[in-house]
């Protein structure tokens, strides 16, 4: 099995753009010059679907 290399990806946070709750966690390339992620998830304090941008922990 081939051995994971250590530093090519990490953890990010993703925060409702309503709210500011920080409700998703997923992970992300950080070399490399990518741009933020903006996605639109289910917030669960507001009970609907919204914009969720990326925030470091």
């Amino acid at each position: 099995m081939a051995k994971k290399k250590q530093g090519q990806r990490g953890y990010i946070t993703l925060e409702c753009s309503e709210c500011a709750e920080r409700n998703y966690r997923t992970s992300k390339r950080l070399s490399g010059g990518l741009p933020k992620l903006d996605l639109t998830k289910f917030c669960k304090r507001c009970r609907k679907h919204v914009p969720h941008k990326e925030r470091k922990k």
